[in-house]
C-alpha cells in the first residue's frame, strides 16, 4: 500500500498521544465523554470503557469526604466559559481527587492538576467538541508541601520538577487575574448551586422528617386498634369500624414507607445488606400473596422459577422490587387477563420478567415510567390508588444492586418489565448468611397491604337506606370504605340513599332514579366523575340536579373546572361529616327552592295569560316575543300579527324620539320602572289612550304593562270639570267673604272711632265738669273735707287719663290725622311707658298713602307684635322699620330676644289678634305677614300692604 493510499487511524493516534486528553461533547452541564487518551486513563485509574458515553462529573465526582472539594464547580465553570466564549480557557493549579479502583479499596486519592479547556469549532463557527487537556502536577505539589529534598529522586526527576515548577508558576502568574475574575464570576453560580443543593436536601429531609413523624401516630393507631380487634367479644358493628381504621391506617403506613424510602434513596443514604438469598423462593413467597387477588379477578397468574436460584443480594430490597413490579402488573391487567412472573439465570446475572395483558406502555412514555411521582394513568380515570413511587423505588433498588431494568412489549399483549441483577455481590462486599429464611409477619403484612389496595371495589348497595322518605341522594364512590362512611353520615337524616361504585354505574342509576342530589368522587374506574357529570348534564330531566364533588386533590384549577362544567359544590378530602351534611342540606334546600320557583313560574305563566292588563315582552333589540291575550285585545289584532313588531310600530312617528329617550334612560338604570301615558295606534284607526309601565329585565329583555285608561280619562275629565266649577264657586265665595271681612273691618273701625269720640267727648267732659265742682271742696277749710275732695280729684284725673288712653287705643287720632309713622312713634312711647320696652321707629321718609282701614290694620298688627315682644321676648329694646317698596309699604318689628321655633306656633298660642288673625286681616287689603325667628337669636316679623293713593274711608 502506498503512502498516498494509507488512511491514518485518527482515534488510534489520539489515544496514543503522550498527553492527558479528553474529548467532550458541548452538552452542558453533562459534557459527555466521547474520547480518552491512554495517558489520561492511566493517570486517572479509570478504564476507557468506563468513561465513554458517560457524563464527565458522573465519572469524576467530588470527593464526598472532603467538605472543601470544589473541583466539579471550578471545572464546570471553565468548560462553560470555553463553550460560551469559543476560546481556550486555562485553569490554575487545581486539586481534584480521583477514586482508586475497587480492587485497591475504592477510596479517593489526593491529586493535583493543571487543566486547559479548548473548544473545537466547525465550519459555521459552532462548538463541535471540547478538548480537555491536563497535566498531572501531583508529584510537584507533594514535593512542595513536604518542602524537603527526596534523596531517592534522580537527577532527571529534579530537572523535570524544576522545569515543571517554572511552567506552573509562570502559568499561575498569567492566570492569577483570570482566576480572580473567575472567582467573582462564579460567585453567583456557586451561590445558586449551593441554594439548589440546599433546597434538594431540604426536600429530601422534609420527606424523611414527615415520614418519621407520621410513623409514630400510625403506630399509635394500629397498635390500639389491633388490640381491640383481638377481643373476641367485640360487637360486630365496632369490629367493622375498627377493620376500616386498621385497613386504611396500614395503607397510609405503606405510603409513608414509600416516601421514607424515596428520601433515603435521594439522599444516597440507602445501603444494601447483601446475603446469600434464594431468589426463586423469595419470588414464590411474594407471588403467593397475589394469588387471592388473581382468583378474585379471574386473572391467570403464572410463576416460572427454578426450584432454587442463589444470589448475593439484599433480600428485603429484592422483596420490595418484586412487590412493586407485580403490583403494577395487577394494577393494569384487566379482569380475566393474565400476569406472568419468570425467573431465570443468564451467565452471571439473574433475569426477572414481569408481564401482563393490560394496555401496555407506549414507547414514547417508557422513559417517564421510572420518574418519582409519575403516573401514566395520572388523570382522573385511575384503576387503583398509589403515589407513583413504586416503579421509581424498584428502579433505584435494582441500580443499587448494580443491575438494570427495562420496559418492552409482553407476548401477553401488555407491558414487559425485565430486571437483571448480578448473581455475585461486588468484590470486597460483606455477604452474610440469610438469617431469616422464612418471611416475617411484618414482611407478609407489607405484601398484604399492597394486595389489599388492588382489591376491586365491592358492589354498591342496591336498596335505599330504611327510614328515608325525604329527598333521594345518589353516592358514587369507588372506595368502599369512603362510600360506607358517606352513607353512614347520611343515615338518620331522612334521606333515601342509593350508591354506585364507579362513574358508569352512577350514570345509569342517575338516569333510572333521577335523584334530588348526587355526591360523586372524581378518580374512579370505568368512567371518571367529571365524565359522568358531563353525561348527566346531557339529559334534560337531570340538567339541574345538584352535584357535590369529592376529591382528594386540593387543586384550585380542577375545582374551578368542575364548578364550570356542572358541579354545584366541591369538597376536598379529608372532610368532616358535619361539613358534608351541611353542604348537602344547603344544596337540597336550594334544589327544593328551585323546584318551587319553577312551579311559581308555571303559575306566573297562567297569571300572564289571565292578566287584565296587556303584557308585552320584547327581546333586547326591541322586537316583541311574548304578548298575552289582554295585550292582543288592546291592539285588536291576533298574537301572530303582533309578534316580531316593535313598540315604534304601535305609536305615532312623532313619539319615536320620546320613546328612544325613555329606552336610553332605562338602559342606564335597569332597576327603574318608567310610567308614562301614550296613544296607541290600532289597525282599525282608533287612538287608544294607555298607561304604560316599562322596565328592562336583568337579561336585557323589555317588559311593558299596558292599561286602557280611556274610561279613566273620561272620568278624569268629568272630575276636572267639576273641580273647575267648584274652584270658581270657592273663589267667588272667598272673594265675597274677603269683601265682607273688609266691610266688617271698616264698620268695626268706624265703631271704634265712634266709641273713642264718645269716650273723649261725653265721658271726658263729664269728668272735667266733676273736677271743676270738686275744686271748691279741695280748698274747704275743714281738712277732712278738703283731703277727701283732693283724693276724689286724683281718681277723676286717673279715670280721665285712662279714658284718653282707651280712646287712643281704639282709634288714635294721630293715625288718621298725621299718618302711620307718627302713630307708631306714639305707640312706641306708650309701650315703653307701659311695659318698659324701648321702641325705636325708623322711617325711610317716603310718602306712603294708605286708606284708614289699611292704616288701622297695619297699626294694630304692629301693636300686637310689640306687645308680644314685650311680654315674651325678654328683650330690652325693639325696632320698628317703615319703608316703601314699589307699590307696597313694609313694616318690620324686630327684637334681640330669646326667639322661638315658628313651626311650633299656632293661633291658639297667640294673644290678642294673634299672627293668624293678623294675616287674615291683612288679606282683606291685599297684604301679607311673615315671621322669622331663631331660638336664642331674636325675632323679626314683617307685614306688608298695598299702597293706594286714592284709598280714603
Amino acid at each position: 500500500m502506498s503512502v498516498a493510499d494509507a488512511q491514518p487511524n485518527y482515534r488510534m493516534l489520539f489515544e496514543a498521544v503522550p498527553g492527558l486528553f479528553l474529548v467532550l461533547l458541548p452538552d452542558a452541564p453533562r459534557f459527555t465523554i466521547v474520547a480518552v487518551s491512554n495517558a489520561y486513563a492511566q493517570a486517572t485509574m479509570v478504564p476507557r470503557e468506563a468513561m465513554i458515553g458517560r457524563a464527565l462529573f458522573d465519572v469524576f465526582p467530588d470527593d464526598p469526604d472532603d467538605p472543601a472539594a470544589d473541583g466539579v464547580r471550578n471545572l464546570s465553570a471553565s468548560l462553560e466559559r470555553a463553550l460560551s466564549q469559543r476560546a481556550p480557557d486555562a485553569m490554575a493549579l487545581q486539586k481534584y481527587n480521583v477514586r482508586k479502583p475497587a480492587a485497591e479499596g475504592g477510596e479517593f486519592e489526593e491529586r493535583w492538576w493543571s487543566p486547559l479547556n479548548t473548544p473545537l469549532l466547525d465550519e459555521q463557527g459552532q462548538v463541535r467538541y471540547l478538548i480537555h487537556r491536563v497535566e498531572d502536577a501531583t508529584e510537584y505539589v507533594r514535593l512542595k508541601m513536604m518542602e524537603t529534598e527526596q534523596g531517592r529522586v534522580t537527577a532527571a526527576l529534579r530537572e523535570r520538577t524544576a522545569q515543571m515548577e517554572l511552567d506552573i508558576f509562570q502559568r499561575a502568574r498569567q492566570l492569577q487575574e483570570a482566576n480572580e475574575q473567575l472567582r467573582q464570576a462564579n460567585a453567583e453560580s456557586a451561590r445558586l448551586y449551593e441554594k439548589t443543593r440546599e433546597l434538594d436536601q431540604l426536600k429530601t429531609q422534609f420527606f424523611a422528617t414527615v415520614s418519621h413523624e407520621l410513623r409514630t401516630p400510625l403506630t399509635l393507631i394500629l397498635g390500639p386498634v389491633r388490640a381491640l380487634l383481638a377481643d373476641h367479644e367485640l360487637p360486630a358493628a365496632s369490629r367493622k369500624q375498627l377493620d376500616v381504621i386498621e385497613r386504611n391506617a396500614r395503607t397510609l403506613l405503606l405510603h409513608v414507607n414509600d416516601l421514607l424510602e424515596v428520601a433515603r434513596l435521594d439522599a444516597r443514604r440507602m445501603t444494601l445488606c447483601h446475603a446469600h438469598t434464594d431468589a426463586a423462593r423469595l419470588a414464590r413467597f411474594v407471588a403467593s400473596h397475589f394469588e387471592s387477588l388473581a382468583q378474585g379477578r379471574s386473572i391467570g397468574f403464572l410463576v416460572e422459577a427454578p426450584a432454587a436460584l442463589a444470589i448475593e443480594a439484599d433480600p428485603d430490597k429484592l422483596r420490595r422490587v418484586l412487590i412493586n413490579v407485580l403490583s403494577n402488573a395487577f394494577k393494569f391487567a384487566p379482569d380475566r387477563g393474565c400476569v406472568r412472573l419468570t425467573l431465570r439465570q443468564h451467565d452471571e446475572w439473574v433475569q426477572i420478567e414481569v408481564a401482563d395483558s393490560g394496555p401496555g406502555i407506549p414507547p414514547a412514555q417508557r422513559g417517564h415510567v421510572f420518574e418519582a411521582f409519575r403516573q401514566l394513568d395520572g388523570d382522573a380515570q385511575r384503576r387503583a390508588g398509589g403515589t407513583g413511587l413504586g416503579l421509581a423505588i424498584a428502579r433505584d433498588l435494582v441500580c443499587l444492586h448494580g443491575g438494570d431494568i427495562h420496559i418492552g412489549e409482553a407476548p401477553e399483549g401488555g407491558a414487559l418489565f425485565t430486571l437483571r441483577l448480578p448473581i455475585k455481590a461486588p468484590a470486597g462486599t460483606l455477604v452474610r448468611d440469610d438469617s431469616q429464611p422464612q418471611a416475617t409477619a411484618m414482611q407478609a403484612e407489607e405484601v398484604q397491604a399492597v394486595v389489599d389496595m388492588l382489591q376491586p371495589a365491592p358492589p354498591a348497595r342496591e336498596q335505599p337506606l330504611p327510614g328515608g322518605p325525604g329527598p333521594s341522594i345518589l353516592v358514587v364512590e369507588d372506595n368502599a370504605d369512603m362510600r360506607d362512611f358517606i352513607v353512614n353520615s347520611l343515615a338518620g337524616q331522612g334521606y333515601a340513599v342509593r350508591t354506585a361504585c364507579n362513574g358508569l354505574d352512577g350514570l345509569q342509576q342517575a338516569l333510572d332514579l333521577a335523584p334530588d342530589l348526587i355526591v360523586t368522587d372524581i378518580m374512579m374506574p370505568e368512567m371518571r366523575g367529571d365524565q359522568m357529570i358531563a353525561a348527566i348534564r346531557q339529559h334534560a330531566h337531570l340538567a339541574d340536579v345538584p352535584i357535590v364533588v369529592l376529591s382528594a386533590k386540593a387543586d384550585d384549577e380542577q375545582r374551578l373546572r368542575m364548578l364550570r362544567e356542572g358541579a354545584q359544590d366541591f369538597l376536598i378530602k379529608p372532610f368532616a361529616s358535619e361539613e358534608l351534611l351541611a353542604r348537602i342540606d344547603n344544596q337540597v334546600s336550594a334544589w327544593t327552592t328551585m323546584r318551587a320557583l319553577r312551579q311559581s313560574e308555571e303559575q306566573l305563566r297562567e297569571l300572564f295569560e289571565q292578566a287584565f292588563d296587556g303584557i308585552f315582552i320584547a327581546s333586547p333589540d326591541g322586537h316583541y316575543i311574548q304578548i298575552n291575550d289582554a295585550g292582543c285585545a288592546l291592539m285588536g289584532e291576533p298574537r301572530e300579527a303582533l309578534l316580531g313588531r316593535t313598540s315604534f310600530d304601535l305609536v305615532a312617528p312623532s313619539q319615536h324620539e320620546r320613546m328612544l329617550a325613555i329606552r336610553k334612560s332605562l338602559m342606564g338604570s335597569p332597576a327603574e320602572v318608567h310610567v308614562a301615558e301614550w296613544q296607541l295606534h290600532r289597525k282599525d284607526g282608533i287612538e287608544l289612550p294607555v298607561e304604560v309601565k316599562t322596565r328592562m329585565l336583568p337579561d336585557g329583555r323589555w317588559v311593558s304593562f299596558v292599561r286602557d285608561i280611556s274610561a279613566h280619562r273620561r272620568e278624569l275629565e268629568v272630575r276636572q270639570s267639576l273641580a273647575k266649577q267648584l274652584e270658581s264657586v270657592v273663589n267667588e265665595r272667598t272673594r265675597q267673604l274677603r269683601q265682607l271681612g273688609a266691610d266688617l273691618e271698616a264698620v268695626e273701625e268706624r265703631e271704634r272711632r265712634q266709641i273713642a269720640r264718645d269716650l273723649h267727648d261725653d265721658l271726658g267732659q263729664t269728668l272735667a265738669a266733676a273736677r271743676i265742682r270738686l275744686a271748691a271742696l279741695c280748698s274747704h277749710p275743714q281738712t277732712e273735707i278738703s283731703g277727701l275732695a283732693r283724693a276724689v280729684d286724683t281718681l277723676i284725673e286717673q279715670a280721665n287719663a285712662a279714658t284718653r288712653s282707651l280712646a287712643s287705643q281704639l282709634a288714635p287720632a294721630m293715625l288718621y290725622e298725621l299718618g302711620l309713622s307718627p302713630a307708631l312713634e306714639w305707640l312706641g312711647q306708650d309701650i315703653q311707658k307701659t311695659f318698659g320696652l324701648k321702641v325705636t321707629v325708623v322711617d325711610d321718609g317716603q310718602a306712603k298713602p294708605l286708606g284708614h282701614t289699611a292704616r288701622a290694620i297695619l297699626y294694630r298688627a304692629a301693636r300686637e307684635l310689640l306687645i308680644n315682644a314685650a311680654k315674651h321676648a325678654r328683650a330690652d329694646s325693639a325696632t320698628v322699620r317703615i319703608w316703601r317698596e314699589g307699590r307696597q309699604v313694609c313694616v318690620t318689628v324686630s327684637d334681640a330676644g330669646v326667639g322661638f321655633d315658628p313651626a311650633m306656633v299656632s293661633a291658639s298660642h297667640q294673644r290678642g289678634m294673634g299672627l293668624m288673625s293678623v294675616r287674615e286681616r291683612l288679606s282683606f287689603i291685599g297684604g301679607q305677614a311673615d315671621i322669622r325667628s331663631i331660638p336664642g337669636d331674636g325675632t323679626e316679623a314683617r307685614i306688608m300692604a298695598v299702597l293706594d293713593d286714592e284709598s280714603v274711608d
